[in-house]
């Protein structure tokens, strides 16, 4: 297995890419979200009166501010207008009472003022940007005649596709109430969409910056903080692969890789005694076999090459080979004698095994002699005292017995678990329980001792009809050392 590095096709390519494709509709659809609410708020204001009461006020302030005939009334009208339509596209105190940057947003020119003469020709128009128009009223068409007819502004016709077009005329009349011309104002903006979609701005290169950024950021952090850990569980899991379960990730971070970082690690553990107990149980196997071959052939074999031999002798009597007779009989009790010794040697080394696996064969031999149902589990723990194993391990084998024997069940449950210092030992069953035997004739008192012999030990012992019998021991593994 390969540490991971950064690559087209790796995790980091691959995050900081989503990050970027998430980032990018996300950054379209929120400032679109702000452009849309703005620009509903705008027109909302602006077809409450807004327009109407901007362009009646700009009105009564042209006709105050209205050239004598001459060749400046021109310059003076277009310099006038000029400066209402600045005046309009204030951030505030402007046509919206409200912050109007949005009509920037969407236009570069959202409004626009025309002055007209009392016949319809064009006196004077602010802004004269080349492709800025407005749409001027016809003189005879009913809105016109109304107009001119009254003192207030009036709403003109407007549009809604494919610009938003809002329109409004006022008469400019001096003192004396006579019409010296009309006064237009007019506000044309993008719908938003359309603006976003089809009109670059400077806010793009801006957005790309960002993204390239963001990407970048994000590789980095992954990098130095994610693919890091991930290479650390990638050589522990190499080293794992090759046998070796010495390598740790030791990943103390609480977050998710974290808590995989620890479980990882634990699994290391349990393979490596796992696969020792294998290995243990293998040779333990293999001696097993061997022994029960001695024993079915070279035993057997021996035993009746020694009765042959005492048949001979006394049949001999006093005869002169008597005497080496009597040494071939006596080298073949000594090779029996060996055998047993060997026989009992290799029938002894499951005691190599760990407490756990121990446990767990004798538990499997009883429910197969008992033909009960059983369950087990069963902790691995540390290397304990050969003389606690073997006082755990009798008093498991004495409370089995007593299930056989005494209790009628049909399941036991047999338990070793281990939490911090201290270990317990349960057996289980759902029999009828233990009644008056119990004081005498199911070994209690020699499991007791046993466990009061374990460093903090402690034995529980509890029995009903209801229930069944439940048999417990504590102790405590704090600073033991097997020997």
């Amino acid at each position: 297995m390969k540490p991971l590095r950064p690559q087209l096709r790796g995790l980091i390519f691959k995050l900081a890419l989503f990050y970027v494709l998430l980032s990018l509709p996300c950054l379209i659809v929120v400032e679109s979200g702000v452009l849309v609410f703005e620009f509903n708020r705008v027109m909302s204001e602006v077809d409450a009166g807004g327009l109407l009461r901007a362009t009646q006020s700009a009105a009564l302030e042209l006709a105050r501010a209205w050239p004598n005939a001459g060749d400046d009334q021109k310059q003076d009208l277009d310099a006038w207008s000029e400066a209402r339509v600045l005046r309009l596209q204030r951030p505030r105190g402007g046509l919206l009472q409200e912050e109007s940057f949005i009509l920037f947003e969407l236009s570069a020119d959202p409004l626009a003022v025309a002055v007209l003469a009392p016949d319809g020709s064009l006196l004077a128009q602010a802004p004269l940007r080349e492709g800025r128009s407005l749409q001027l009223p016809e003189p005879q068409s009913a809105e016109w005649q109304a107009a001119q007819a009254t003192s207030r502004a009036q709403i003109l016709p407007g549009s809604d596709s494919p610009d938003r077009i809002r329109r409004s005329l006022a008469p400019v009349r001096a003192a004396d109430g006579t019409l010296r011309g009309m006064l237009l104002i007019e506000l044309r903006l993008p719908v938003p969409w359309h603006r976003f979609l089809l009109d670059l701005s400077l806010e793009w290169p801006i957005v790309l910056g960002y993204l390239v950024l963001f990407g970048l950021l994000s590789s980095f952090f992954l990098a130095t903080w994610v693919t890091r850990r991930l290479n650390r569980v990638a050589r522990a899991a190499t080293a794992w692969s090759r046998g070796d379960f010495s390598d740790r990730i030791d990943d103390t971070s609480r977050d998710e890789l974290g808590r995989l970082s620890a479980l990882l690690d634990r699994m290391a553990l349990e393979l490596k005694t796992l696969m020792r107990s294998r290995a243990q149980l293998a040779t333990i196997a293999e001696r097993q076999r061997l022994a029960r071959d001695l024993h079915d052939t070279v035993k057997q074999k021996a035993f009746a090459l020694n009765l042959q031999l005492a048949t001979v002798r006394r049949q001999l009597g006093e005869h002169a080979a008597l005497e080496r007779l009597t040494q071939a009989e006596r080298l073949s009790q000594q090779i029996q004698q060996e055998l047993v010794k060997i026989l009992d040697e290799m029938r002894d080394s499951d005691s190599a095994l760990p407490l756990a696996e121990q446990l767990r064969l004798r538990a499997l031999d009883w429910a197969q002699v008992s033909g009960m149902a059983l369950d087990l589990k069963l902790d691995q723990l540390p290397p304990l005292p050969a003389l606690h194993e073997e006082a755990l391990l009798r008093i498991a084998d004495e409370a089995l017995a007593n299930v056989l024997r005494h209790s009628g069940a049909t399941h036991a449950r047999l338990e070793l678990s281990r939490s911090g210092d201290v270990v317990a030992l349960e057996i289980v069953d759902n029999g009828r329980g233990a009644g008056d035997i119990a004081q005498t004739g199911m070994g209690l008192g020699n499991m007791r001792e046993r466990a009061q012999s374990l460093p903090l030990g402690r034995f529980d012992f509890l029995s009903s009809s209801e229930h069944g019998t439940r048999v417990r021991i504590e102790f405590s593994v704090t600073g033991v050392a097997s020997s």
